[in-house]
């Protein structure tokens, strides 16, 4: 299982975040979540796919890939 780092910016575009970023609003308009428990067989374009139908709770920046997918 792996950990997977993106970025959603003000705007709404959703891209991969350096693995080394620290979860949560970032200085400018953005937040990094950490999606935590992906599969091996998952890749980033899927993780961002599913991510963008979810609904974030507002101080929750760390989510469970099984969240994601039900």
């Amino acid at each position: 299982m792996a950990s997977i780092m993106i970025k959603k910016a003000g705007e709404g575009l959703i891209s991969q975040a350096h693995r080394n970023a620290d979860v949560g609003p970032t200085s400018g308009s953005s937040v990094v979540y950490e999606i935590q428990n992906v599969p091996g067989d998952v890749s980033v374009d899927d993780v961002i796919a599913k991510f963008k139908g979810y609904k974030t709770a507002e101080t929750v920046y760390e989510i469970d890939w099984a969240a994601l997918s039900a």
